[in-house]
């Protein structure tokens, strides 16, 4: 041992470093294992992606932990080369029992508690079986959802339990003498195919040191303050309910020369798959490696998860923001808990001025209410004598509608306020002869107000309708203009009677439906009036939520695409999809869900019919699977 005793030993690759026992001898004994599970129920290994309440409420599990070579002892000679003498602790097995439950959809509670089921190796570091430090943590959501939203960011902090400050019968590796803190930022999110998730921490940790191993004369294998950075990404199929993909964890002495360096830094990677059992049980598999090692990190590591994670029917909660149907207000809007009947699960109340008075019932909702505000006028401030905002002659103290000018034709029973226009065709009532009936696109010249006659109420005018008498739809040619076809006019929407096909799973539409959205075109190019349309996409509830409203959203852009290249402008369209959030029937029945998964044309600049394509009730597309 002459030669070990003269050059300084240390851990490097996962070796005990050793330096002269002259120097002050920091606490004997810490807990040697790196790897801290994430949450139970988690997508994840090593690196935190927290779920909350609108995942699931609690899950319960076991992570088994095997570490092959986690200490060995060498020596660094005078060029720097390590050379490995012995293998401290040979086989490291230890299952962490995992805990984890989270409320009002924003905080995580975690515990894990590991025990050592087998270690092997030199007797004075591998003692066979032990238990290791409690540890309990908390997690807060600041923004995002992590398995809903493309980004999220939470706040984390783990506190470990010291359990040989209460007991010295435990093994010198498997428990610290002293708290441990860990405080954490943490993002992550789901985009497309991708989850992933990056933490950044600092462990606070008392310093301390191993015993030495037999036959040398003084040892340090250090454990101390450090920098943690993970960082994981994984291939997410949420309605096959898998993932694949890597997590790297990067750790580092704090602060010192050891800081980034060899001697003070471990860098291990895990390849991960997990799958859920409907819905329920939460497993896991993976496999990794240490490539740079300090005392802890293995050269091999395998790990296995098994949790009970039950996640909420989605079913019963429509809108999937957490709150079951029986108890939202609002069960087709995402929302917010309340605590109130009547506004517990729907968004909060819009108010454009931010003065505490919701738009609904504020009288001047684009005003702030100021410091007096208007005892009698809800959410507007108080007028001064001679004040006229809108400057239409009527003082604000008198006008029901301060704001406003009063316009060319002022509303006789509402001092101040221009007349009202209940067809909203920009005709005000007190001179449109059809008040209740909007213009339309073909208003009638001899009608103020009024569209012109109609008599089969198919939005082509008679004059212009090849068959007057006979529902059609639109058409650029003269002699098919309002005749009947694949498209047909009833109560101000256009019915496509065939179905749109698509690839199954896919967004790709069936050349068997070109002849419908060719009649749409159709429609469109012989209507320039129509200014903007909205494409629709609807699914039915089956399957999982996310992935229905990305597969609608991407049909109604097929849509949507193909317009464009068949001579509709651009300018004109625009796309969305509402996966199964919109059912127009039940989801029970076959039927049912054959009517829901439909896609639809909305006129968006305020027309008064709607073009919507709709599957028969008798008959099931190829895109039924979703």
């Amino acid at each position: 041992m002459t030669f070990l005793t003269r050059t300084s030993l240390c851990l490097l690759f996962g070796a005990l470093c050793v330096t002269s026992s002259a120097q002050a001898q920091p606490k004997q004994g810490f807990e040697l294992n790196r790897y801290q599970p994430t949450a139970a129920g988690e997508w994840s290994f090593a690196v935190d992606h927290p779920w909350y309440s609108s995942t699931r409420y609690f899950a319960a599990g076991v992570t088994l932990n095997y570490a092959h070579a986690p200490l060995v002892a060498g020596s660094q000679e005078v060029n720097g080369v390590f050379k490995e003498t012995q293998s401290l602790i040979d086989h490291h097995f230890i299952a962490h029992v995992d805990l984890a439950g989270s409320f009002l959809d924003r905080v995580l509670i975690t515990a894990s508690l590991p025990i050592v089921l087998a270690s092997s190796g030199d007797p004075a570091f591998a003692a066979g079986s032990s238990i290791g430090d409690p540890r309990i943590g908390a997690k807060v959501r600041l923004y995002g959802q992590p398995y809903q939203s493309a980004f999220s960011a939470s706040l984390g902090l783990d506190v470990w339990v010291p359990l040989r400050a209460i007991t010295d019968d435990l093994d010198v590796t498997s428990s610290d003498q002293a708290v441990r803190l860990l405080p954490k930022l943490i993002l992550g999110g789901v985009w497309k195919k991708l989850l992933w998730s990056g933490t950044l921490g600092f462990l606070a940790r008392s310093e301390a040191v191993t015993v030495a191993p037999a036959g040398f004369a003084s040892s340090l294998g250090r454990a101390a303050s450090e920098l943690q950075i993970g960082l994981a990404g994984a291939y997410y199929d949420e309605e096959r309910r898998f993932a694949v993909g890597p997590e790297v964890m990067l750790t580092t002495a704090a602060t010192g020369e050891d800081s980034f360096s060899r001697f003070g830094t471990s860098l291990e990677m895990l390849l991960a798959g997990h799958y859920n059992i409907k819905n329920m049980i939460q497993t896991g598999l993976a496999v990794g490696a240490g490539f740079v090692r300090q005392p802890g990190t293995p050269d091999f590591r395998a790990l296995f998860r098994l949790a009970y994670a039950p996640m909420p029917d989605r079913k019963n909660d429509r809108d999937g923001d957490g709150i079951l149907d029986a108890e939202d207000a609002c069960p087709d809007v995402k929302g917010i808990r309340t605590g109130i009947a009547a506004t517990h699960g729907c968004p909060p109340p819009q108010d454009r001025d931010r003065d505490a008075v919701p738009d609904e019932v504020d009288l001047c909702p684009d005003v702030h209410k100021g410091a007096t505000p208007d005892p009698q006028r809800l959410g507007c401030p108080l007028a001064a004598p001679d004040l006229d905002r809108d400057a239409d002659g009527i003082l604000d103290k008198d006008d029901l509608c301060p704001d406003l000018h009063k316009g060319a034709v002022p509303d006789p029973a509402r001092l101040g306020c221009p007349a009202p226009d209940t067809d909203m065709d920009g005709v005000q009532d007190p001179r449109d002869l059809c008040p209740i009936v909007p213009a339309g696109l073909y208003p009638d010249p001899q009608r103020l107000g009024c569209p012109l006659p109609d008599r089969d109420k198919d939005s082509v005018p008679d004059k212009l309708d090849a068959c007057p008498d006979k529902p059609g739809a639109p058409h650029p040619d003269p002699k098919k203009n309002g005749c009947p076809g694949l498209l047909e006019v009833r109560g101000g929407q256009i019915v496509i009677l065939k179905p749109v096909f698509f690839a199954t799973d896919k967004d790709i539409i069936l050349p068997e439906s070109f002849p419908v959205l060719q009649a749409v075109a159709n429609a469109l190019k012989a209507t320039p009036g129509i200014r903007m349309v909205r494409i629709e996409g609807h699914t039915d509830s089956q399957g999982v939520r996310i992935y229905n409203v990305d597969l609608s959203q991407r049909r109604s852009r097929s849509v949507m695409n193909w317009l464009i290249q068949n001579g509709i402008d651009a300018q004109r369209l625009s796309a969305e999809g509402f996966g199964p959030d919109r059912p127009i029937d039940t989801n029970k029945t076959v039927a049912g869900r054959a009517k829901n998964r439909r896609v639809e044309f909305h006129l968006a600049d305020g027309a008064n019919s709607a073009i919507q394509t709709q599957t028969p009730a008798t008959q099931a597309p190829p895109s039924a699977a979703q």
